[in-house]
């Protein structure tokens, strides 16, 4: 299997150029002058798939825009959509808009199929994103715009005010993202809250999450990016909480782990901003209890993103690229909620920097969101990602369960990577190497 997987990688990693759309009988003219795009007032049907819901409101919004395009809505649950969007891509049916999750975008990032959206005209919007995100929505060689950003969202730390306030330590947001600076501050509030079987964090690895949403898992020329003092810090404080059973063993996505939220055992979690919906929905008993504010140990993190994407395949590709435009920009502009808008002159928004959340208490979530989203940096994503977080966890987790050192245990994860993933690493890393060449030949 893994062979195949090498081989199909040295077949499918040249992104090739996209197909120029043809254009129908116009009647409108959109984007810029070097970007032109005529659209036609003929009957359109886009079809959009989708791994969450909540697009209906979107569509029947473009749709009042332009009368003529309809826009059907496929979704897929988070763990089948990749198979289907890559069968779909593979076969020449795909539809004409995809969103992808930037937990998986690296297996799209070199695969033929996905249109270059520069050619639509979705480089003037290059300064409206910040540059880590608009960065990784590159295919992997750096050539091609394959994904548009459509949101990105910081990791952030959900607590309980009146626990803290209970046992002494800061309940204000701000006073205790200060505190919790302090990794034996953090600790600190492990150990005292243990006494009473509350706990703030649900697994060792949690620890050892926060400091992964900063770091990716290889470098720009495919070296493993996490053996490190950064991560030795973060395993010797995950090694701690599982060794003195700081944890509260449970899973909050279950029937136990929301009875664990509503009772107080679990105290603090670490979501994006999409956590505080979900602990309304888990701990409806809790209203006015919980609160905000930035992760433990100064860390500014990325929890994910999502990225819109054309295949080549599309009949429709000025539609469905205006669709894209019209749900990331306009749209965006008068957005509701907590979550923050990638693109940028949508930020700052008085009426929802103002707006207080009664479930958290009247506290303002998307003031310190949008402060987190300015302060976190998106990581690099590659085709492998998803094989290499099965291995690092695997060997982390079994290291902290023996009790090895956490420099001993970065060595092993590291070795074996490299051992089971040794050719699709040198495939990536040597194709790499000859585009930086073509690249060097090619300058006058």
């Amino acid at each position: 299997m893994r062979v195949f997987y090498a081989i199909f990688l040295v077949i499918i990693i040249s992104v090739t150029a996209c197909d120029q759309p043809a254009n129908a009988p116009q009647d409108e003219v959109i984007g810029t002058k070097d970007s032109e795009v005529r659209l036609s007032k003929e009957k359109v049907e886009l079809e959009f798939w989708s791994h969450y819901p909540g697009w209906e409101s979107i569509a029947a919004a473009f749709e009042k825009k332009y009368p003529n395009v309809t826009v059907n809505i496929k979704t897929s649950t988070y763990e089948t959509y990749v198979d289907k969007y890559e069968q779909a891509l593979a076969d020449g049916r795909a539809p004409d808009i995809l969103i992808v999750d930037s937990e998986h975008f690296g297996r799209f990032a070199s695969i033929q199929g996905l249109e270059n959206l520069l050619d639509h005209g979705a480089g003037k919007y290059r300064d409206d994103f910040s540059s880590s995100l608009w960065d990784i929505n590159y295919s992997f060689d750096g050539k091609s715009l394959i994904g548009f950003p459509s949101g990105s969202s910081p990791l952030i730390t959900y607590y309980r005010a009146d626990i803290m306030e209970k046992f002494g330590f800061p309940s204000d947001p701000e006073e205790l993202g200060t505190y919790m600076e302090d990794s034996n501050n953090w600790l600190k509030i492990a150990r005292t809250l243990k006494a009473e079987e509350s706990y703030i964090t649900e697994w060792p690895m949690d620890v050892v999450q926060i400091f992964e949403s900063t770091v990716g898992l290889y470098t720009e020329d495919m070296k493993f990016a996490r053996n490190n003092k950064t991560f030795e810090n973060a395993l010797e404080i995950a090694s701690t909480v599982y060794n003195e059973g700081l944890t509260s063993s449970t899973d909050t996505w279950t029937k136990s782990g929301a009875e664990a939220l509503n009772n107080g055992k679990v105290a603090m979690l670490y979501m994006g901003t999409w956590g505080a919906s979900q602990l309304e929905q888990w701990a409806p008993d809790t209203t006015g209890l919980w609160r905000q504010t930035r992760l433990p140990f100064n860390v500014y993190g990325w929890a994910n993103s999502s990225s819109f994407m054309i295949p080549s395949s599309s009949k429709n590709k000025d539609w469905a690229f205006a669709f894209i435009e019209f749900c990331v920009t306009v749209y965006s502009l008068n957005g509701a909620g907590n979550s923050v808008p990638s693109y940028l002159p949508a930020r700052s928004n008085e009426e929802r920097l103002s707006k207080g959340s009664p479930f958290f208490g009247g506290q303002r979530l998307y003031n310190i969101n949008e402060m987190l989203a300015n302060r976190m940096v998106e990581t690099r994503l590659t085709p492998i990602d998803g094989q290499t977080k099965t291995i690092w966890a695997k060997v982390l987790n079994q290291g902290i369960d023996r009790k090895k050192s956490a420099d001993l245990i970065l060595d092993e994860a590291q070795q074996e990577i490299f051992n089971s993933l040794n050719e699709e690493i040198n495939i990536l890393r040597n194709y790499l190497e000859s585009v930086q060449k073509a690249e060097v030949s090619e300058q006058p």
